[in-house]
């Protein structure tokens, strides 16, 4: 056993502000720690919803001051996110948001299908009809909204309409996983969401068509949870994220042409995509 030696008073740092050591004010350091989650929660918020561009560096000042709180939470936040991999420091420019290249979208696609045809199999295995009301309603919600979509040829697809697809789309995968019972699956396939919505326009560009399709295979997944048919559930997730796959390539290969003609018109060299 490994004894600790206490230091006596007699032996104890003065406090810079006076007198012997006190405590620490819990208070305050519960009341930073709150700050610093709300700091975190703003910021990654815009990051899956596809509000910060790939590439930009961010401002502390501008985020506490767009936050409404200091500097010291926001920059706590940017940690956080940068050990979990969502944001980028580079030594002596700051915190950027990360691009991403093809290879990281098919790696990110890869292994939310493996975790997740594995999490669905074990949702049909202990879910019961009372438990998929979440997953229901997720469901409906996107078949609402995919109704309402203009079709991308019009130009004028409303972005708010976008990002309530996102977050249906999101509330739907989130409740299955929850029901499958493994936080630390739960946790990853997140943090791959937040990745993956680095792709500009993910949502917004879609075609009426994959909305459509991505709608019937998330019903087929839900009416194979509800059978208990494990092998029919897997099917339809891996085709759906084949679909996704898809999608989110032409959206990165839409928008590195996009970046290539502005480039272009400003007369700067176009850069190959990071691999």
């Amino acid at each position: 056993m490994i004894a600790l030696r206490l230091r006596s008073d007699e032996n104890a740092a003065p406090n810079p502000v006076g007198g012997r050591n006190k405590p620490p004010n819990w208070s305050h350091h519960a009341v930073n720690e709150s700050l610093s989650q709300k700091a975190y929660a703003h910021i990654h918020r815009r990051l899956v919803s596809g509000q910060m561009t790939p590439g930009s560096r961010l401002s502390n000042r501008a985020l506490a001051k767009e936050i409404g709180i200091s500097f010291t939470p926001v920059r706590e936040a940017l940690n956080r996110l940068v050990s979990e991999g969502l944001l980028e420091y580079q030594r002596g420019l700051g915190v950027f948001v990360p691009t991403v290249s093809r290879r990281q979208i098919e790696e990110i696609y890869e292994l939310r299908e493996t975790l997740e045809c594995a999490a669905v199999v074990k949702v049909c295995q202990r879910a019961s009809n009372e438990t998929l009301e979440e997953v229901e309603t997720a469901l409906t919600a996107m078949g609402g909204i995919a109704q309402r979509l203009e079709p991308v040829e019009s130009g004028h697809r409303n972005p708010e309409l976008a990002e309530a697809l996102r977050q249906a789309d999101a509330a739907f995968h989130l409740a299955l996983l929850r029901l499958a019972g493994n936080r630390l699956v739960l946790e990853t396939v997140e943090s791959l969401r937040a990745r993956s919505a680095l792709v500009p326009h993910r949502f917004d560009h879609e075609p009426i068509e994959a909305v459509q399709r991505n709608q019937r295979l998330h019903a087929d997944i839900l009416e194979a949870v509800r059978q208990r048919d494990a092998e029919a559930a897997q099917a339809a997730m891996s085709e759906h994220f084949l679909n996704g796959r898809q999608q989110a390539l032409a959206a990165y290969d839409r928008g590195y042409m996009d970046r290539g003609r502005r480039q272009r018109t400003t007369g700067a060299d176009a850069q190959p995509p990071r691999e």
